[in-house]
């Protein structure tokens, strides 16, 4: 049996809803890819009772692996997946849970977090593209978009900032 982490369709009242983002980092790709997929990217810093897990695959693999349980929890948020396919240096899928949620399962219900990498305009430079879908309570989609409008702003600084000196050789 194979069974999908979230439904296909958005359930009664709701909208299926893809933020998108996009960042030119002043970085090369191979330094962006490692960033974004270092656990201790997400992991450390976090403010209590905050949380960002990874659980090992069947693999026994762990981190930005392919089949590893991810969650993001915290007061009026659980991100609860899978990572699904990931493509090096090019491509990263988290597929979030049926029962995932921000603020209440009532209102914003995440399905899945995409990261694209590609080159950027200027040599050195990546272009970084997210990609979250969510289901969004018809009523509240404008609350969502001006939310992750805020959440994500900085990003893309802070990946350019995190970025040791040291990767850039």
């Amino acid at each position: 049996m194979s069974v999908a982490p979230f439904p296909p369709a958005p359930p009664a009242g709701f909208v299926r809803h893809e933020y998108q983002r996009r960042w030119e980092i002043g970085r090369a790709r191979s330094a962006v890819w490692q960033w974004l997929c270092d656990p201790s990217t997400f992991t450390d810093g976090q403010i209590p009772p905050f949380r960002v897990e990874f659980l090992t695959n069947a693999a026994g693999e762990t981190g930005f692996a392919e089949g590893v349980y991810n969650a993001h929890v915290g007061p009026f948020m659980s991100f609860s997946g899978v990572l699904g396919e990931i493509e090096p240096e090019r491509y990263r899928d988290l597929q979030y849970f049926y029962g995932s949620y921000a603020i209440s399962h009532a209102l914003f219900r995440p399905t899945r977090l995409q990261f694209w990498l590609e080159d950027g305009n200027a040599r050195g430079t990546t272009m970084m593209q997210l990609q979250l879908t969510a289901d969004v309570r018809r009523r509240a989609e404008r609350v969502w978009v001006k939310s992750m409008d805020l959440f994500w702003r900085r990003f893309g600084r802070w990946c350019e900032r995190d970025i040791p000196n040291s990767w850039l050789r």
